[in-house]
């Protein structure tokens, strides 16, 4: 009994920990198209791309980032997005909850029946029939439950909907070519 609550409370610790990891989305284009997104020293891309950074990041200072584009032919300019006001997402809540999403729906799809519209016309004591009608509306049911429970996980572990496509950020290079120093 001990040993099974000891793994009970790892597993409860381990998702806890897990759910504190959030990360700020920031999904950068750029005109023209191909331009690579730094964000410190790192390489996070070519644009279109997004730009995941961690909520704790020493990126991050006075609640901004600064992000830098640089196109093939040397031209580059910062971009410093204020995160103020913007919530960071999960992206464990997002882990964690999809596998209720998808059962959820598998079982919404299950429950569509298997109806002919050749069938005859249903007698009122066709009891089989009637247990089908129910069984197809209980999975049904069970579905959208298991959905309902998966859109609890995402909550509980810190997911945002409004964070999950993340925040747009464009550059357009419209000035004469600066070279890098």
């Amino acid at each position: 009994m001990r040993s099974v609550t000891l793994s009970i409370g790892c597993v409860i610790l381990v998702l806890t920990q897990a759910g504190c990891r959030s990360v700020y989305r920031l999904r950068c284009t750029s005109w023209p198209p191909v331009a690579g997104v730094l964000a410190g020293e790192q390489m996070m891309g070519e644009t279109p791309c997004t730009v995941t950074i961690p909520s704790k990041s020493e990126l991050i200072r006075d609640n901004k980032v600064e992000l830098t584009f640089c196109l093939p032919d040397g031209r580059e300019t910062a971009h410093v997005v204020d995160l103020h006001g913007l919530k960071p997402s999960n992206p464990f809540a997002e882990v964690v909850s999809m596998p209720f999403m998808l059962a959820g729906m598998g079982l919404i799809l299950l429950s569509g029946g298997d109806e002919d519209e050749d069938e005859e016309e249903e007698s009122p004591f066709d009891t089989d029939h009637k247990k089908d009608k129910a069984g197809n509306l209980g999975t049904g049911l069970l579905g959208l439950g298991v959905m309902g429970a998966g859109a609890g996980v995402y909550h509980l572990f810190g997911g945002h909907g409004d964070s999950l496509a993340g925040y747009d950020v464009h550059v357009y290079f419209d000035e004469p070519a600066r070279h890098r120093k």
